[in-house]
């Protein structure tokens, strides 16, 4: 435990899983939508449902909760390198003035703390660019303190967000067929995956290893929730596996934007003419939380731009008629950019290493490394 100005940093139990989820929960994330997040059924459930270990963090002032943060534990592969990393998430702080000035004060010693009692070879974080609260924490402060770990960018890449296709304009290629899993595709399908995973840094080892045992040991992922693209002499050329939002946790809209709410608007007249779905209300029109519906493109692997375009409108075809689609895609990925004629959005996320003053992050985590980086679970 540390302590600081009367703050004290403590490492979260189950026991504060009530306590923990009513404090993340009354937080909203400030962007192009302002979003709280809830967890179901517990706190921590959203870890085990990723198959993560973590550590969980309280900052309290007596006995209230003013701050809250998590460190996912990530064995990668490098190339022929494995690293350890922790990954920051679901930071949380209370407009507490005592705690606006001084949690940053609380990294470093936690940071050296998990590079001990954890083996972490390094740090990374995930950020929403158009978090104007976050950016300004962490990347751009007015002041910089001694205290203040150092952000680095690491990649970036954008999240696109799928609501719509446009009537006459939008087509798809018709020598690709997308169609479900079967059984009989199991072998084929774990090689055109293998082969294509050798392309990617930031692989989860265990998927690296064995893609069969990955998939079976999930909690969110099955073989026959796969769909498949085959050319028209039957062979793969894409994959993708939909990932429903609910399975993992409720987004609360909390208020939109002004470009986010011309898109709402829009989309209220597509959906009336079939050709959009619209989003859900925020909780400043409406006065009730409304969760967000989507479903999250994993395993999202395509030969070409025609194969992204027919798993993307099968991946919509089939999904619930009040879910978008969401995937991500790295800004130098020219094949994964949203297909022409579809109505979607984009929003622009930073991969950055995290580090203490005088330590230098691993090189593969660098801008150095241009390899393509696997994204599935970087982004939440």
């Amino acid at each position: 435990m540390h302590s600081k100005l009367g703050l004290q940093l403590h490492a979260a139990t189950p026991a504060d899983t009530k306590t923990l989820g009513e404090f993340y929960t009354s937080i909203a994330t400030l962007g192009t939508i302002d979003v709280k997040i809830q967890r179901r059924p517990d706190y921590f459930s959203f870890y085990q449902k990723l198959g993560l270990t973590h550590k969980t963090y309280l900052i309290k002032d007596g006995n209230e909760v003013v701050g809250s943060a998590t460190f996912l534990f990530k064995y990668l592969k490098f190339q022929n390198r494995n690293l350890k990393l922790a990954h920051a998430c679901d930071l949380r702080i209370s407009s507490n003035r005592k705690v606006v000035r001084s949690w940053s004060s609380f990294f470093q010693p936690i940071l050296e703390e998990l590079r001990k009692n954890e083996n972490c070879d390094g740090f990374m974080t995930s950020i929403n660019q158009t978090e104007t609260q976050s950016m300004n924490a962490f990347i751009r402060p007015k002041l910089k303190r001694s205290t203040q770990p150092h952000y680095a960018l690491s990649k970036t890449f954008n999240l696109v967000s799928v609501h719509g296709f446009f009537p006459l304009f939008y087509s798809v290629n018709k020598n690709i067929k997308v169609r479900p899993f079967l059984s009989s595709d199991k072998d084929s399908l774990k090689n055109y995956i293998k082969k294509n995973l050798n392309k990617y840094d930031y692989l989860p080892v265990s998927l690296s290893e064995d893609i069969d045992q990955y998939i079976n040991d999930s909690l969110i992922y099955s073989w026959n929730q796969f769909y498949i693209a085959l050319d028209h002499q039957e062979n793969i050329v894409g994959c993708v596996h939909p990932v429903s939002s609910s399975l993992l946790q409720d987004y609360l809209p909390q208020d939109y934007s002004s470009q986010a709410h011309n898109l709402r608007q829009f989309l209220k007249a597509a959906q009336l003419f079939k050709f959009g779905r619209r989003l859900t209300r925020p909780y400043s029109r409406s006065q009730k939380q409304e969760a967000l519906s989507f479903r999250l493109l994993h395993f999202l692997i395509t030969d070409h731009p025609e194969v992204l375009n027919a798993l993307i409108k099968t991946s919509y075809d089939t999904s619930v008629q009040n879910e978008f689609i969401i995937y991500a895609y790295e800004t130098t990925e020219f094949q994964k950019r949203p297909p022409k004629f579809c109505i979607y959005s984009e929003i622009p996320y930073g991969l950055y290493s995290i580090e203490s003053i005088n330590r230098e992050a691993p090189r593969e985590l660098s801008l150095l490394n241009s390899n393509k980086f696997w994204l599935d679970f970087i982004w939440f």
